[in-house]
């Protein structure tokens, strides 16, 4: 496993074009009271995440933001309303907001333990740096050239599910796919109204079925 990609459902949804949203304050309710159930990693698996996110970048919240990503299902517009003050118990749970109400609502998520220290790290960051309530998901520090989080995700070999491979035919063997790069599909599966939203999966399987 150590060398392997490891295709995530949850990262299917994290492309969006929802934009920015006004700043919420609310406490929102549980994920799992308002339906809402991510799709679950076996254990061996978030463990060998945990250890590629541990190893793989010096910027707490880079780390972070892809941890949260794995366990929510949630969006990058979503993780981008995530600030310090919405980490409670320890980082045992995290808010994520919808004031718009373009998907779902505003929920709290339970934080996995192997998330937790990567949590608190982009936290202590943000206190260290005497950032305040800042996003909690960018660096409080001046920095050039910081990598993005599709690339962190291509050093941890992380990746949403991606198109099926070419098969042989009449014995041949099967074309090499032209594009090695992961492929960041567009899905519409979390928003309170999948039929306005269109979807671009680019021959990605969709993620697995939930429900509110």
């Amino acid at each position: 496993m150590h060398d392997r990609w490891l295709n995530l459902p949850a990262l299917t949804t994290y492309c969006s074009g929802d934009g920015a949203q006004r700043r919420c304050r609310c406490t929102p309710p549980l994920a799992h009271d308002c339906g809402f159930h991510p799709p679950r990693m076996p254990p061996a698996t978030a463990i060998e995440v945990a250890r590629r996110l541990h190893t793989a970048t010096a910027h707490p919240h880079l780390a972070a933001q892809l941890a949260t990503a794995v366990f929510t299902a949630a969006s990058d517009a979503q993780l981008y309303t995530a600030r310090p003050s919405n980490l409670a118990d320890g980082a045992a749970t995290i808010a994520l907001h919808d004031a718009d109400g373009l998907r779902f609502g505003c929920l709290t998520h339970p934080v996995p333990p192997w998330a937790r220290p990567l949590l608190l790290a982009a936290a202590y960051q943000h206190a260290i740096a005497e950032a305040g309530d800042t996003p909690l998901f960018t660096t409080p520090f001046t920095g050039n050239s910081l990598p993005h989080l599709f690339d962190l995700a291509d050093t941890c070999k992380l990746r949403p599910p991606q198109p099926p491979k070419p098969r042989s035919r009449s014995g041949r063997p099967a074309p090499k796919p032209q594009d090695q790069r992961t492929i960041w599909p567009f899905s519409n599966a979390h928003y309170r109204y999948p039929w306005a939203v269109t979807e671009f999966m680019r021959g990605c399987p969709p993620p697995p079925a939930w429900h509110r």
